[in-house]
């Protein structure tokens, strides 16, 4: 433990869901303390900036218990084990707003609280294609489809307005990646 890392001495689950898991380690640290320190587990997901061919970003309105409000996010949702992220992205932008996607681009990956949690972003972009069967959120989810202009979507960014993670850096990796083309 010279490098500074910590030694895991013990591992018990105190919640587990679908979608989680919170487990409690306890840990050695490098000066040999011995502490709990609280993990929450989650898969990866997939979120994806779907471009309209005006020009817009399509997001989603959604209520988010933890935060005790709506959000403005992009579309998103889990990758189930062994599933490509960009099947996933495809999947949920489909569901959640009846778009479809085409010219899917991988934009990144990122861990969304390293501090906290081992859940992990797949970032996509893609031109939007409405499909005509419309949304089909699963039962948890009552969504409603939002298009903005990008720049009304940057300037909620810069107000506070838009605070999701992934999203605002989907908005600002779409800025520095080029335009999609739309036709």
């Amino acid at each position: 433990m010279r490098d500074g890392s910590w030694r895991t001495l013990e591992r018990d689950y105190a919640y587990e869901n679908p979608w989680c898991a919170f487990r409690v380690d306890r840990v050695e640290l490098p000066d040999g303390a011995i502490i709990e320190y609280g993990v929450l587990e989650a898969g990866g997901f997939a979120a994806v900036v779907p471009v309209t061919a005006a020009g817009g970003i399509v997001l989603v309105r959604q209520w988010r218990q933890p935060l005790g409000g709506f959000t403005l996010e992009l579309p998103s949702g889990g990758v189930d084990p062994g599933e490509d992220p960009r099947r996933a992205a495809e999947r949920e932008l489909l569901e959640e707003t009846g778009y479809g996607a085409r010219g899917l681009e991988y934009l990144t990956s990122v861990h969304t609280s390293t501090g906290r949690s081992n859940e992990v972003c797949h970032l996509f972009r893609c031109q939007a294609a409405w499909k005509v069967e419309g949304p089909r959120p699963e039962p948890t989810e009552f969504i409603e489809v939002v298009e903005l202009p990008l720049e009304e979507a940057r300037k909620l960014v810069k107000e506070g307005g838009i605070t999701d993670a992934a999203t605002v850096l989907g908005l600002l990796l779409l800025a520095g990646t080029g335009p999609v083309d739309v036709h």
